[in-house]
């Protein structure tokens, strides 16, 4: 290196508390990182080639990841080339979207970052409702900038799989959509999958597929039932991964014998016996 034969060396772009805490932590083998110099620290750890304190500077950002900071934190690992903290916060958000769609940090995401996000098959989201919305929400943030690329957005939410009655008020009625002539052709083609379901098979491709968040699994329920003295209208949820069960909420009737099947990602109970007659309801 130039600067070993220099008597002196010029150090650009470095806070001097950070430089501080450094040249002490050579001495004393101890620092302590907080959110106030954590952002510091990393950068000037990763120059004076300091591994031992990155990857604690690293450590203490992922303990950190909330739905409100995690898009900073991944566009702050990927600018000092944290590998490891980039694609975790990028994870994080990925299935956290609902509450980060809903932060500052999402409406200040650029057009790629934006699309990055909603084209993910791993985005982890109950339907596309929120992924919908949250394009209409980057985009209104900056309409003079952003209207027009509105329908190079939409062309990753899943339209299809929405609702009739959300397509028909929420998109079809949406001033955005009608002003732009590529969203009007993907609502067109989503209410024909609706309207033409003899022919939903040639149009099946990826905005007709269910997304594939890595937290999705088999999991196995147990609905209603009898027993010798009483019926059940509670039921439960065996998660494979940790061998437990859980209570989930229940809109049934006390019933035995009732019919289930899933569809997507609903559960419907149909039929059955309540202990004194036969059920036709349908519960989803």
């Amino acid at each position: 290196m130039a600067e070993k034969s220099k008597a002196q060396i010029t150090m650009k772009d470095m806070e001097v508390s950070a430089l501080k805490t450094l040249v002490e932590f050579s001495y004393t083998g101890e620092v302590v990182i907080t959110e106030d110099n954590v952002q510091a620290l990393l950068p000037v750890a990763s120059l004076l080639q300091i591994p031992s304190v990155r990857e604690a500077c690293c450590q203490f950002l992922l303990r950190q990841l909330h739905p409100s900071n995690c898009l900073g934190i991944r566009s702050f690992a990927d600018a000092h080339a944290c590998q490891d903290l980039h694609a975790r916060s990028h994870k994080y958000a990925l299935r956290n979207f609902q509450e980060v769609a809903l932060t500052e940090e999402f409406l200040m995401l650029s057009l790629w970052e934006v699309e990055d996000l909603v084209s993910n098959q791993r985005l982890n989201v109950p339907s596309e409702e929120p992924v919908f919305g949250a394009v209409l929400r980057w985009v209104r943030h900056d309409l003079a900038g952003r209207e027009t690329h509105l329908g190079q957005l939409l062309q990753h939410v899943r339209l299809p799989l929405l609702g009739r009655d959300f397509l028909l008020r929420a998109v079809g009625e949406e001033p955005l959509v009608r002003a732009s002539p590529d969203a009007k052709d993907l609502l067109i083609e989503a209410m024909r999958y609706h309207l033409q379901p003899e022919h939903r098979t040639s149009m099946s491709g990826l905005r007709t597929s269910l997304r594939r968040p890595d937290d999705l699994r088999p999991y196995l329920f147990a609905i209603g039932g009898g027993s010798l003295f009483t019926i059940h209208n509670e039921c439960e949820c065996y998660n494979p991964r940790n061998d437990r069960w859980y209570p989930i909420n229940s809109t049934q009737q006390r019933r035995s014998r009732a019919g289930v099947a899933s569809i997507g990602r609903m559960v419907y109970v149909v039929g059955g016996y309540c202990g004194s007659e036969k059920r036709s309801r349908l519960n989803a």
